[in-house]
């Protein structure tokens, strides 16, 4: 009786070890976003399922006048949260990024035409690693720059929105 308890556990061990080579594994998804002015700071990234969350809050209006062309924020001024991203929200940023010729494509900076290396822009960054394939794309917002692509839209609004869910409430009175 044990011979057969002891054949019959490694059978199954052996059909749940063969099923789990069927499995479809996802690639690694990574995001990075990063943009940062003189009034602004936020930098989001995406990996193994944690996002972690690096902004600058003006809660005091210190920038609200703010002139110099220098940062009105400091290191210590800037909050960081991390939590687990929703399984909804990363599905739909992995369906956007398979989607999307972005990872065929050469790194990119998109800016307007002609545009001189001392004119003023403010730089978004994102980085987007699915598997061993990685896409680096660099926008440089000015009145003039062509719009920016519409996927590069998604994606930021996406972990736009999903980071903004973890900043903590603020007590109104």
């Amino acid at each position: 009786m044990k011979y057969l308890q002891f054949v019959g556990g490694f059978t199954i061990l052996g059909l749940i070890l063969t099923a789990c080579e069927r499995l479809p594994m996802e690639k690694e998804l990574t995001l990075h976003y990063f943009t940062s002015s003189e009034s602004t700071y936020t930098d989001i990234k995406l990996e193994h399922g944690q996002l972690t969350y690096t902004y600058f809050e003006d809660t005091d209006q210190r920038c609200a006048q703010w002139f110099k062309s220098s940062p009105c924020w400091t290191a210590a001024d800037l909050k960081t949260v991390t939590a687990p991203l929703d399984a909804e929200t990363e599905a739909e940023l992995r369906q956007l990024v398979s989607a999307q010729p972005l990872m065929d494509q050469a790194p990119a900076t998109l800016t307007a035409a002609a545009q001189q290396p001392a004119e003023r822009a403010y730089h978004e960054k994102l980085t987007i690693s699915l598997g061993n394939h990685e896409q680096q794309l660099s926008y440089r917002s000015r009145p003039d720059a062509p719009p920016k692509p519409e996927s590069f839209q998604h994606i930021e609004q996406l972990l736009q929105n999903a980071a903004e869910k973890l900043k903590p409430a603020v007590n109104s009175k």
